[in-house]
């Protein structure tokens, strides 16, 4: 006898049966049960959200541009018009020397035990200079053990609060931990009284902000910029319809600050990105051209960047290297393992 209830009708789902479906068919019949019927006023209380979302989705949605992520990753909008108004600043080539120093880096999860999980990090540096890259240095594998004692290994301490949030999920000590790692880097090169652009991998707005404190103060003729692969300024339809029909790097301005906001494009074909250039003694524009004579672009994204990435991330081979060192090093049991979620959910697929 099959479980599987049989779909007669295939429709779309209105706005009083997306929340909650109700079969009509049960899988099995459970005689005196009625500890569903609690459920129906939960049922209700969604419903009420539901239409309280419809509501503010209506007046702010309605009519804007909307990009549909693809299995939960964010994608680049294509703007087909190509009419626009703003008038973008063109990047002027800045024709001196001066190494663009790009830092990205990469944490992931090495294993846990019954108290705590370990992490391994790496970053990287990719370092261009008059239009090639030059150089680079990388620092790692890095060793980081959470516990509800700290982040042993890493060097910084965390308040309770923060401690408990970093704890509650791998993900976000993935993140913590990349981001202190790649903020000191960032540091030691801001400081080092070298005439360089330091560029950072993602905002300066975010995530330099979480659980580090202020933005990290350039010494000297030392520039820092964050160069973001994804933001929603990418919906500001007008300035980017701009820049992507320019023939000619160029830039535009969005906030300013102490860290300036822009959008810019540095090669005639490249995407727009969104960069965070922090105030200092020379303006945005010779910054930027700094960038553009010294650091080589592909698809109008910088290959010291690029290569800071490469750099940083995990193959298969350092993911099993590290699982047999810290083994060895740490006399771990190594208990034997399977796919919970395989085994646990399966598969719900039945013939009719």
């Amino acid at each position: 006898m099959l479980l599987v209830a049989k779909m007669r009708n295939i429709y779309l789902p209105t706005a009083s049966t997306l929340l909650v479906a109700k079969m009509d068919n049960s899988i099995l019949s459970l005689p005196d049960f009625d500890s569903v019927n609690p459920l129906d006023s939960i049922a209700r209380e969604f419903r009420q959200g539901f239409e309280e979302l419809a509501e503010q989705a209506e007046r702010e949605l309605a009519g804007k541009n909307f990009i549909f992520s693809r299995y939960g990753k964010e994608l680049y909008p294509y703007f087909e018009e190509t009419g626009a108004t703003t008038v973008p600043g063109c990047i002027i080539p800045l024709k001196e020397g001066r190494p663009v120093a790009s830092v990205d880096s990469t944490c992931v999860l090495v294993g846990e035990s019954a108290d705590g999980a370990l992490f391994a990090a790496r970053t990287a540096v990719g370092i261009s200079y008059e239009g090639a890259l030059r150089r680079f240095v990388r620092l790692g594998p890095i060793l980081v053990y959470a516990s509800p004692s700290g982040l042993s290994g890493l060097g910084s301490r965390f308040s309770s609060p923060e401690l408990a949030v970093i704890l509650s999920d791998h993900t976000v000590a993935e993140r913590v931990i990349r981001n202190t790692i790649e903020r000191r880097v960032v540091d030691s090169l801001l400081s080092s009284g070298e005439r360089m652009v330091v560029m950072a991998d993602g905002s300066l707005k975010h995530p330099f902000g979480q659980f580090s404190g202020a933005v990290p103060v350039p010494q000297g003729e030392t520039a820092l910029v964050g160069f973001s692969k994804s933001s929603n300024l990418i919906f500001s339809e007008d300035a980017v319809r701009s820049l992507t029909k320019a023939q000619v790097p160029v830039y535009q301005v969005l906030s300013e600050g102490a860290v300036h906001t822009i959008l810019a494009k540095f090669s005639r074909d490249g995407l727009v990105f969104r960069l965070d250039v922090l105030r200092g003694r020379e303006p945005v524009a010779d910054t930027l051209g700094r960038i553009l004579w010294n650091d080589a672009f592909a698809s109008g994204y910088p290959e010291s960047l690029k290569l800071a990435h490469h750099l940083s991330i995990f193959s298969r081979a350092d993911d099993q290297a590290l699982k047999a060192f810290v083994t060895k090093r740490f006399k771990l049991r190594r208990l034997p393992t399977f796919t919970l979620r395989t085994i646990a959910l399966g598969s719900f697929r039945g013939r009719g």
